[in-house]
């Protein structure tokens, strides 16, 4: 099979309000550098052959600056401003990847800055041959869905369960088209187009491709909480203590 030619789209955009600080969780420092540039570090040394970052509104022009010109991330094309809402972030970094001729687009939150090359393979490879793919780990915990007076309404079988993570792998004209029908769907008010939480959903609603499910890891774990953040600084210092 051909290799595609492979790009990123990296949401660093929100406001990690969970995180208790007024720095955005992405630029918070990890072992010196931010989370952000951990996760550019991550792309950038996978086969992944351009990165388009998605920021804060009014910071895509100086991020660019200071990550490709200042850190050397040569990978990184280009850099919008993201939307009101994840979606909106994510139709936007795929719109500045029409021109570039991509294939297969890999969309990663940079809260998930640990995201390994052996995990960029297998979703490459998942997503070349199913056209969208998710890397999941499976629900340790029994999951009981609520009804809307509190009271448990069903038990639904742990093992169909999983918890999803990113980098989720599309073909790009796939996931395009369904971000599409999504836009049109949420402007015309459709019951349909409730708010999606990740872009396997957009997948799931709107596109043609059913989604693979790919064997996650532990290490990809989104930062959300400053528990995160300690736990993330202790498993670099064993990373470079093992090395």
């Amino acid at each position: 099979m051909e290799r595609k030619k492979m790009a990123a789209v990296l949401l660093a955009g929100g406001h990690g309000a969970r995180m208790q600080s007024k720095i955005p969780k992405q630029f918070l420092l990890l072992a010196g550098h931010t989370v952000l540039w951990h996760a550019l570090k991550a792309l950038s040394e996978s086969e992944i052959e351009e990165i388009v970052l998605v920021t804060p509104r009014g910071e895509a022009e100086a991020l660019y600056r200071t990550y490709r010109e200042e850190y050397g991330f040569c990978k990184l094309v280009a850099a919008v401003e993201g939307g009101t809402e994840r979606c909106d972030s994510v139709f936007a970094g795929l719109t500045a990847l029409r021109p570039r001729g991509t294939e297969l687009v890999f969309i990663h939150d940079a809260a998930r800055p640990f995201v390994s090359r052996e995990l960029l393979t297998r979703m490459r490879e998942a997503g070349e041959r199913y056209g969208a793919a998710i890397p999941v780990l499976p629900v340790k915990d029994t999951i009981k869905l609520g009804n809307p007076e509190g009271f448990v309404a069903d038990t639904p079988p742990r093992a169909l369960l999983f918890a999803a993570q990113t980098p989720q792998v599309f073909f790009y004209a796939e996931i395009c088209a369904a971000y599409e029908a999504y836009a049109r769907a949420r402007a015309a008010k459709d019951a349909c187009a409730r708010l999606a939480t990740d872009d396997a959903q957009v997948m799931e609603l709107f596109g043609s491709c059913p989604v693979k499910l790919v064997v996650g890891e532990e290490q990809n774990q989104k930062l959300t909480t400053p528990e995160d953040m300690a736990r993330a600084e202790l498993w670099i210092k064993s990373r470079e203590t093992r090395h």
